[in-house]
C-alpha cells in the first residue's frame, strides 16, 4: 500500500484553511475535541471530497433492505456505517492508514490535529490539481466539439455524394458524354481567356514596376540636391556649435565623474551596511524562527495544559458534586443518627423506669412463681396419684370385662346347645297329623322353656 509524508499543521492553520473550505470548526472545537462538534466537520470534508450530499452517500440501497427481516431496526446504523466507511476511504486516501471508529466517537486532540493535517494537504494537491483537470476537460471538450463538427461535415459530404450519385445515375451516358464535352470546351475557352488576362496583368505589372523605379530615382536625386545646398550652409555654424557642444560635454563630463565617484562611495558604503542589516536581519529571522518554533511548541504545550485544566476541571466539578452529594448525604446521616440516639436516649429512660418498676414486680413474680410451683407440684402429685388409682380402676375393670366375656360367651354356648337338643327333641315328639312345630318360632319357645 502506498504510504504518504504530510506536514503536520499549526492549530491557527488549521482553523484558516478549514474557513477557506467553510468547514465549521471553531478553536475550542480543535483544542477540546468531541464528537459532536468534530462530526460535522468531517460531514463537510467528506461532502467537499466525494462531490455529493451526505444524504446521497448514506442512503441505503432499497433492494438489499427489502432482503432484511426488520428493515426498521438499521434505519440509524447503515447511514453510520456508510459515513464510516467514506472516512475510512478518504483517510487512506490522505494517508492515514489507522483511521477508526475512536477518531470519530471519542477524539483526542493529538490523532484529530493530524487527520486535519493530512485532509488539509490533501485539499491543497487537490486544487493543484483540480485547474489541470479542468483545462484537460475544457480540451476534451474542445475535441468533442470538433469532432462533433468533422462529423456533421462528414455526414453532409456522404449526403451530398449520395445526391450526386443519384443525379448521376439518373443521366445515361451519352447525355453525360456530352455534358462533359461541353463542361470541357467552357474549361479550355476560360483556361485561354485565364492565359491572356495574366499576361497582360503582367505586362502591366512590369511597366509599372520600371516607372516606380524611374520615379524613385528622380525622387532621390531632387532630395541629395536639397540635402547638399542645406549642408553647405550650415557646415561651418554646426562645426562651431559642436566645438561648444564638444566643450560643455567634456565639462560636463567631468563633473559627472566626480559626482559619479561621490555616488560610487556612498553605495560601497550603502552596501558596506546592507550587508551588515542583511547579516542583522538573517541573524533576527534565525532567531524569529527560533522564538516561532519556540512559541508553537509553547502554544502546543499551553494547549495540551488547557485541555488538561479543563478536564481537571471537570473532574473537580464531579468531586465537587460528589463531595456535595456525601454531605448531604453524611447531613442526612448525622440527622438521622441524632434522631436515633434521641429515641435511644428515650427508650434507655423508659428502659430504666421498666427496670426499676420491673425489680418490684419481679419479686412479686418470683413469689407467685414459686407459689404456682408449688401448687403445680403438689397438682402433679394428685394428679399422678389419680393416675395410678385410675390405672388400677381401669385394669380391674378390664379383668372383670374379660371374666364377664367369657362367661357370657360359656352361656350363650351352653344355651344353643340345649336349644338345639330341645327342638330336636320336639321334632321327634310331632304327630304326623298335626299342626307342624316348626311353625312356632324357636327363640320364642327357648324363651317360654328358659
Amino acid at each position: 500500500m502506498a504510504t504518504y509524508s504530510f506536514p503536520i499543521l499549526g492549530n491557527s492553520e488549521i482553523l484558516s484553511c478549514l474557513r477557506e473550505l467553510d468547514v465549521p470548526l471553531t478553536e475550542s472545537d480543535l483544542l477540546r475535541p468531541a464528537h459532536e462538534t468534530l462530526r460535522p466537520c468531517y460531514e463537510t470534508l467528506v461532502e467537499i471530497f466525494f462531490g455529493r450530499t451526505l444524504e446521497e452517500i448514506c442512503a441505503p440501497d432499497e433492494k438489499a433492505m427489502e432482503t432484511l427481516d426488520y428493515p426498521e431496526l438499521y434505519t440509524e446504523a447503515i447511514p453510520n456505517l456508510a459515513f464510516i466507511r467514506a472516512m475510512q476511504d478518504l483517510a487512506r486516501g490522505c494517508g492515514i492508514d489507522d483511521f477508526g471508529l475512536k477518531d470519530i466517537f471519542k477524539p483526542e486532540y493529538g490523532r484529530t490535529r493530524r487527520n486535519l493535517s493530512a485532509f488539509i494537504n490533501f485539499a491543497k494537491f487537490r486544487e493543484e490539481r483540480l485547474i489541470e483537470y479542468e483545462e484537460a476537460l475544457a480540451k476534451e471538450a474542445e475535441e468533442e466539439r470538433r469532432y462533433r463538427e468533422e462529423l456533421e461535415l462528414h455526414e453532409k459530404l456522404k449526403a451530398e455524394i449520395a445526391e450526386a450519385e443519384r443525379e448521376l445515375a439518373e443521366y445515361d451516358e451519352e447525355a453525360l458524354a456530352r455534358e462533359i464535352e461541353e463542361l470541357e470546351r467552357e474549361v479550355e475557352a476560360a483556361t485561354l481567356e485565364a492565359n491572356r488576362v495574366e499576361a497582360e496583368a503582367v505586362a502591366a505589372q512590369n511597366e509599372l514596376q520600371s516607372l516606380e523605379s524611374e520615379g524613385e530615382q528622380l525622387r532621390q536625386h531632387m532630395e541629395n540636391l536639397e540635402l547638399e545646398k542645406a549642408s553647405a550652409a550650415s557646415e561651418e555654424a554646426h562645426l562651431i556649435e559642436q566645438e561648444r557642444q564638444e566643450a560643455e560635454k567634456l565639462a560636463e563630463q567631468v563633473k559627472h565623474l566626480k559626482m559619479m565617484e561621490e555616488d560610487l562611495r556612498e553605495a560601497i558604503e550603502i552596501m558596506k551596511s546592507i550587508e551588515q542589516k542583511r547579516a542583522q536581519t538573517e541573524e533576527e529571522k534565525l532567531k524569529l524562527r527560533h522564538v516561532e518554533e519556540e512559541i508553537a511548541s509553547k502554544e502546543e504545550e499551553m494547549w495540551k495544559m488547557d485541555a488538561k485544566i479543563e478536564q481537571l476541571q471537570r473532574q473537580k466539578e464531579a468531586m465537587d458534586e460528589k463531595m456535595t452529594r456525601m454531605r448531604e448525604q453524611g447531613k442526612l446521616k448525622i440527622e438521622a443518627a441524632e434522631t436515633a440516639l434521641r429515641q435511644a436516649k428515650e427508650e434507655l429512660a423508659a428502659a430504666e423506669a421498666r427496670a426499676t418498676n420491673h425489680k418490684a414486680q419481679e419479686e412479686m413474680n418470683k413469689k407467685e412463681v414459686a407459689e404456682i410451683e408449688a401448687s403445680m407440684k403438689k397438682m402433679v402429685d394428685e394428679h399422678n396419684r389419680d393416675m395410678n388409682e385410675l390405672m388400677r380402676a381401669y385394669e380391674e375393670l378390664r379383668d372383670t370385662v374379660v371374666e364377664y366375656h367369657s362367661e357370657l360367651f360359656e352361656a350363650m354356648e351352653a344355651m344353643s346347645a340345649r336349644g338345639m337338643q330341645r327342638e330336636r327333641e320336639i321334632a321327634n315328639a310331632a304327630s304326623p297329623g298335626g299342626s307342624s312345630i316348626l311353625s312356632t318360632p324357636p327363640s320364642a319357645m327357648s324363651l317360654d322353656n328358659y
